[in-house]
């Protein structure tokens, strides 16, 4: 819940602290090994969205709001796949589980389908639009979290 708030929060101040601010269309090999180690926030910081510390990272390196999404969705690639592969392996290996191939397969396929859709419409959106009601969105949510623990 509170990395879902304190996310929120970076972004709209981001948003606002880089208006006006110039921003390139492309990634320096710079910054794209600072955007690349801006994952390992998600990985000690439970709850940090991972695509969210790269995008925050990219702007503030002065990337384009579209470079940047697109560059945090690419990057995460490698790592989802990753994941995928380790899991569903296991899940063969396992005689306990009477894992279906083709059901997992085919729920492979929707899934990467879905993904590239939702990709492709997020693209599009910060083309023309900031990260601030993406930023309103984790605030509540978050406090909205914290409202439901305590």
């Amino acid at each position: 819940a509170w990395a879902t708030l304190i996310g929120g929060i970076l972004f709209i101040t981001v948003e606002y602290g880089l208006r006006g601010r110039p921003s390139r269309d492309q990634v320096s090999w710079v910054a794209a090994l600072a955007i690349g180690a801006a994952q390992l926030l998600a990985a000690v910081f439970p709850g940090t969205s991972r695509s969210g510390a790269t995008i925050l990272l990219g702007l503030c390196l002065g990337v384009s709001r579209p470079v940047a999404t697109e560059f945090s969705f690419l990057l995460g690639i490698p790592t989802l796949l990753a994941a995928g592969l380790v899991q569903g392996h296991s899940a063969l290996k396992d005689p306990t589980q009477h894992t279906d191939l083709a059901m997992l397969l085919l729920g492979s396929a929707v899934a990467a389908t879905v993904a590239f859709a939702v990709v492709r419409w997020i693209l599009g959106y910060v083309r023309k639009h900031d990260f601030v009601p993406f930023g309103l969105y984790r605030i509540a949510l978050g406090l909205g979290m914290l409202l439901f623990v305590h």
